[in-house]
């Protein structure tokens, strides 16, 4: 398998660049794409150490937006990262992002959720584009408390949970947006992980995008059971979309679904 969706320490993956090739070439892929959340700080590194491995990186993205209350993810692929357009955009999500997270600690902090150094947590990811709920737990890894990456679901449920923002309703990206302005960097967009907004707003969400170039669908993913690839390789057939998936990578400890690098993807690349 070719797997297309696959995050890094970048965003909010635990493996580094080098540790996702590893994992890579023991798989035997010999294709992937980086699609580092709203990010492509890791790609120019990756396709760097992918050539002692000779494997094929396709720079890629995974754009986050809103559309009708619901948070919407779109893979860009083969983008030129250099695009002023696309890192424009990136800019404000990355700060839209940050100022969302600053404001999650705060809140956790000062209602004794949490007490740790949010000096720390910045230094610890000074090399991100933006920063995420999970570097908290990193930092405090890092910092030799004794957790580990695995324990981030009851982290999260103990803890982050209980902050409640109008993140949702604030956030400055459509999914129009997204798809211009990937097809922009010469890019291909796709829509992610459809059944994740639920099976009354896949459709309708991907209709509306279709005016504004989009040019594929997430059909192979690990929540896609047969029936729901049958639901998007019929709306791909019928729109002339391509036929993206992966496995949403995020480290071994962070991906919370059952699947190894490789176990979703496509047989060769569709573009």
């Amino acid at each position: 398998m070719i797997d297309l969706h696959i995050h890094s320490k970048f965003s909010d993956g635990s493996d580094t660049t080098d540790e996702i090739l590893k994992k890579v070439q023991q798989k035997n892929i010999s294709a992937i794409s980086l699609t580092d959340h709203d990010t492509t700080f890791g790609v120019l590194e990756i396709i760097e150490n992918a050539k002692k491995y000779n494997i094929k990186i396709v720079p890629g993205i995974e754009i986050s937006s809103v559309s009708n209350g619901h948070l919407i993810h779109i893979l860009g692929y083969n983008i030129d990262i250099k695009n002023s357009q696309l890192q424009d955009l990136l800019s404000i999500t990355a700060k839209y992002f940050n100022k969302t997270f600053l404001e999650r600690y705060y809140w956790l902090e000062k209602n004794h959720y949490i007490d740790f150094d949010i000096n720390k947590i910045i230094s610890y990811s000074q090399f991100k584009q933006a920063m995420s709920l999970s570097d908290i737990l990193k930092a405090m890894i890092e910092d030799g408390l004794p957790y580990t990456l695995n324990d981030w679901p009851i982290f999260f449920d103990k803890y982050i949970k209980y902050y409640k923002s109008d993140f949702i309703e604030k956030f400055p990206i459509h999914p129009s947006e997204a798809v211009e302005v990937i097809n922009q960097a010469r890019g291909l967009s796709t829509f992610a992980h459809p059944a994740r907004i639920g099976l009354e707003s896949d459709i309708k969400e991907m209709e509306i995008l279709l005016p504004y170039g989009l040019k594929g669908i997430e059909v192979y993913y690990p929540y896609h059971d047969s029936v729901l690839v049958n639901r998007y390789e019929d709306f791909a057939k019928k729109h002339d979309l391509i036929k993206t998936g992966g496995t949403d990578w995020h480290g071994k400890e962070l991906t919370t679904w059952n699947v190894e690098i490789g176990d979703y993807g496509v047989n060769q690349l569709p573009f």
